[in-house]
């Protein structure tokens, strides 16, 4: 259980993956729409030879020209494919505010509407997050509520029948960073919660602890010297090492993610590719070997940090 809960919590971010770019592209490959993709390794390859070419492709990867990335990247159109092939279409439309989506629509490959994402504001700092079918049934919905700094104060998550579920409190500090993290059942009952730590500034370390307080796993954080988030280990209670998230910048961006086991084997990573005007991004997870699994390819809005 503690194995599946520390991928879990490393992988969530990859629900809801910003756009992020490099800043240096090729002219010839530019002009296809996307920089020359890296050579992935081949499938029965020799583990060093693949090894060595992996390490000197990070190198190249994290490389800092000097020059900043300053924008947030924001999708406007998503198109998944598996094999080749394209699998769904998402779609997003935005209001006043340019950072959440007021709508995304899922689309099949047959251009069916399949799902549908609706943002809506209830008061002033609710707001409500549905997830519809394509008959327009609610299949669940999320109730947010934020605090005066927009920083998600309690989310209550109900199923389509509009019992609730589960129940996630966020707690902050004087500088509003999070503190401390909740989740209930149903009933109200609670399950565990996560204590954060932070050192200059950034968050080093978090403690999960099941209901009745016993330390169950823990997670730490390594940053490089731009602040950005370069490793994330999960160990059990016990020290032992769960899961491991690298992560690959370059001027700020990140730019490759690499998913680790216990043994610190590579179970799956992600390649991001760029088009000249940071636009478009193609990212694409791999299996270990360098199988291909799902391509992900992003339009996207430019906004200033």
């Amino acid at each position: 259980m503690a194995k599946r809960l520390a991928w879990l919590l490393l992988a969530a971010c990859l629900i809801f993956t910003a756009c992020t770019t490099t800043s240096s592209q090729k002219k010839e490959t530019a002009q296809k729409g996307f920089t020359e993709a890296k050579e992935q390794p081949k499938k029965g390859q020799a583990k060093d030879k693949k090894a060595k070419e992996q390490e000197k492709e990070q190198e190249q990867q994290s490389a800092d020209t000097g020059i900043k990335f300053t924008k947030i990247h924001i999708p406007l159109k998503e198109i998944k494919k598996e094999n080749g092939q394209i699998t769904s279409t998402s779609v997003y439309t935005y209001g006043q505010d340019k950072l959440t989506p007021e709508r995304i629509e899922i689309y099949n490959i047959h251009n069916e509407l399949i799902e549908l994402v609706v943002n809506e504001k209830i008061e002033v700092h609710t707001e409500r997050k549905s997830y519809l079918d394509k008959d327009n049934n609610i299949i669940r919905y999320y109730v947010i509520t934020r605090n005066e700094a927009g920083k998600i104060e309690e989310q209550l998550l109900f199923n389509g029948s509009n019992k609730l579920i589960a129940i996630e409190e966020y707690d902050y500090d004087d500088s509003g960073r999070t503190s401390e993290w909740r989740v209930y059942n149903g009933n109200e009952k609670l399950l565990s919660y996560n204590v954060y730590t932070y050192k200059n500034g950034r968050n080093t370390r978090v403690d999960s602890f099941s209901s009745n307080g016993i330390l169950s796993e823990y997670f730490i954080n390594e940053f490089d010297k731009n602040g950005n988030l370069i490793c994330e280990s999960a160990y059990d209670k016990d020290d032992n090492l769960l899961a491991q998230h690298r992560s690959i910048f370059r001027n700020g961006l990140i730019y490759r993610e690499e998913f680790q086991g216990e043994d610190k084997k590579l179970q799956w990573y992600i390649n991001y590719t760029y088009s000249e005007q940071y636009l478009k991004v193609l990212k694409t997870t791999y299996s270990g070997d360098g199988r291909e699994l799902e391509q992900l390819e992003q339009s996207c809005l430019l906004f200033d940090r």
